[in-house]
C-alpha cells in the first residue's frame, strides 16, 4: 500500500468516525433518541397546519405537504452550518494532537446533518402518501440537482464560517439572526402570492428560497423550473462552493496558530 492510499485510508476512517460522532452527539442523553427525527418535524408540521391551514388553506394545495418539504430543507442548511461552524473550534483538542486534514470535519459535519435529511424526505413521502399527494416520478427525480445544489452552499458556507468562528466567536449569535432572516424569507409556511410585487426581488435574493422554490415544483407539482433557473441556482451553489474552499485553504494553516 502506497503513502498516498494509506492518507486517503486514514481520512476516510477519521471521516466516518467524525459523522458518527456527530450523529450520536445529537441525540446523546435522549431517550427517544433517533426516533426525534421522525416526532420533531412532524409535530411541528401538525402545530403549523392547525394553525395556518384556515389562513393559507385555500391558495395552498396540500398545506402539509406544502410546508414539510420546505421545512426539511431549510432544517438541513441550518443544522448543517451550524455543525460546519463549530467543526474546528469544538474539535480544537483533537486538531492539536492530529495532522488530519481540517475539512474532514467541517465535511463530517455536513455528512451527518445529510442523515438526518434523508430521514426527513423518507417522513416527506409518507405524509405525502398518508394526504394522497400526487407522485410524479419523474420530475422528483430531477429534485437531485436542486438537492445537490444545496450541499454545495452549505460545505462552502460551512467552511467559510468554520474559519470565521475560530477568529470571531461572535459569528455564532450573528449567524442565528441570519438564519432567522432567512427562515421568514423562504417561503417556508407561507404562499408567495400574499408577498407584495415590490418585496419579491428581495426574496430572489435569498438562495435557499431558490432550492425550496425548485424542489416544491418538481415533487409538489410535477413541474419542471425555467432551465436559466436550475443553471443560476447551479452556478450560484458552485461559486459559493469554491469560495469556501478557498478562504479555507487561504486560512487553513494559519488556523493551528489560533487554537
Amino acid at each position: 500500500m502506497n503513502i498516498m492510499s494509506l492518507v486517503n485510508d486514514n481520512t476516510l476512517f477519521l471521516l466516518e468516525e467524525i459523522v458518527k460522532k456527530n450523529f450520536a452527539a445529537k441525540y446523546k442523553g435522549s431517550v427517544l433518541g433517533i426516533l426525534w427525527s421522525v416526532l420533531k418535524p412532524l409535530l411541528i408540521m401538525i402545530l403549523l397546519t392547525i394553525i395556518f391551514s384556515n389562513l393559507f388553506g385555500g391558495s395552498i394545495d396540500n398545506y402539509p405537504v406544502y410546508f414539510l418539504s420546505g421545512k426539511c430543507i431549510f432544517d438541513f442548511f441550518t443544522a448543517a452550518t451550524n455543525v460546519s461552524m463549530m467543526s474546528l473550534k469544538g474539535n480544537i483538542n483533537i486538531l492539536k494532537r492530529t495532522a488530519a486534514p481540517k475539512f474532514v470535519f467541517t465535511l463530517g459535519g455536513v455528512i451527518s446533518e445529510f442523515i438526518n435529511f434523508i430521514i426527513t424526505l423518507i417522513i416527506l413521502i409518507g405524509v405525502m402518501i398518508v394526504t394522497k399527494a400526487p407522485f410524479h416520478l419523474f420530475t422528483s427525480i430531477i429534485a437531485i440537482f436542486p438537492i445537490i445544489s444545496l450541499i454545495m452552499m452549505i460545505i462552502g458556507t460551512g467552511l467559510i464560517l468554520a474559519v470565521l468562528c475560530v477568529y470571531f466567536s461572535d459569528i455564532q449569535h450573528l449567524w442565528g439572526v441570519i438564519t432567522l432572516m432567512l427562515m421568514y424569507a423562504s417561503a417556508i409556511f407561507y404562499p408567495m402570492n400574499i408577498i407584495p410585487e415590490p418585496f419579491h426581488s428581495y426574496m430572489i435574493l435569498n438562495p435557499v428560497f431558490w432550492v425550496i422554490d425548485q424542489f416544491r415544483l418538481l415533487v409538489l407539482w410535477g413541474t419542471i423550473p425555467s432551465r436559466m433557473n436550475m443553471i443560476n441556482l447551479v452556478l450560484l451553489s458552485a461559486i459559493i462552493l469554491v469560495l469556501g474552499v478557498i478562504v479555507f485553504k487561504k486560512y487553513e494553516k494559519k488556523l493551528t496558530l489560533k487554537f
